[in-house]
């Protein structure tokens, strides 16, 4: 019997330890809440929490303008770039001659190239850098251009692709055909659809200037088999054997 009143006086004096922490928690919360609004209620918290909002919005405009604007510049630097490289030459224009305008064009690529490292503004502008070099007749200068083009990660294949023309046409226009091919191999190899009808074209030409006409013939076949609705598979439709035939 003890026991058992024992047992039932340690039970109702935890119960009632239980509901006097209740109540000190209470009270602590109330005493909180009163203290966190008094602090709302404040005119300098209201006015230091609006202060900061509007400091937040101001950073984050700034922040913003200075991001847009050196966007806005760099877009201008590539579009003035292209606009030379696309410019009239003579009398009435701004430059003399087609020399001295493909000249300050590269100066405004390779502008583009330095300040926008890793960016597609600055591969596509080694590609105009590599077309300006070819069209003054220096092939060395424009051979480097397409080939670090080419190596470039930024560029998607549509943009790619003139890379990898350039560079061989370079190599094609020095009766240097077997690197050529290599180049054009090298473009057949990559996962896309773009141009692959030029790729076989050129192989099969660059085949048979440099005197292989079974290799040729046999990049002309596939350019037919693979690309029946192509420009380019006409042009050929004469250096296949079958068609000479008539079989």
């Amino acid at each position: 019997m003890a026991y058992s009143k024992l047992r039932g006086a340690r039970k109702t004096k935890k119960k009632d330890d239980e509901k006097a922490k209740l109540l000190e928690e209470d009270a602590f919360q109330e005493q909180g809440k009163k203290l966190v609004d008094k602090l709302m209620a404040h005119p300098y918290f209201v006015m230091g929490t609006v202060g900061l909002i509007i400091l937040i919005v101001i950073i984050s405009t700034f922040i913003s303008g200075v991001f847009q604007g050196r966007s806005d510049n760099l877009a201008l630097e590539y579009s003035e770039a292209l606009r030379i490289y696309t410019s009239e030459v003579g009398d009435q224009s701004e430059f003399g001659s087609e020399a001295d305008k493909l000249r300050k064009s590269i100066e405004l690529f390779e502008q583009v190239v330095k300040n926008q490292k890793g960016s597609i503004n600055a591969a596509a502008a080694k590609i105009y850098i590599g077309k300006a070099y070819y069209r003054l007749n220096d092939f060395g200068k424009a051979r480097e251009a397409f080939s670090k083009a080419r190596k470039s990660p930024a560029l998607r294949n549509e943009l790619a692709f003139g890379a990898y023309e350039g560079e061989a046409l370079v190599y094609f226009d020095n009766k240097e055909y077997d690197k050529a091919i290599d180049v054009w191999k090298k473009w057949l190899d990559k996962k896309t659809d773009f141009y692959k009808d030029h790729a076989l074209y050129y192989i099969g030409i660059s085949h048979e200037r440099a005197g292989r006409k079974e290799e040729a013939a046999a990049y002309f076949a596939r350019l037919k088999e693979e690309h029946p609705d192509s420009t380019l598979t006409a042009r050929i439709l004469d250096k296949l054997p079958s068609e000479k035939t008539g079989s």
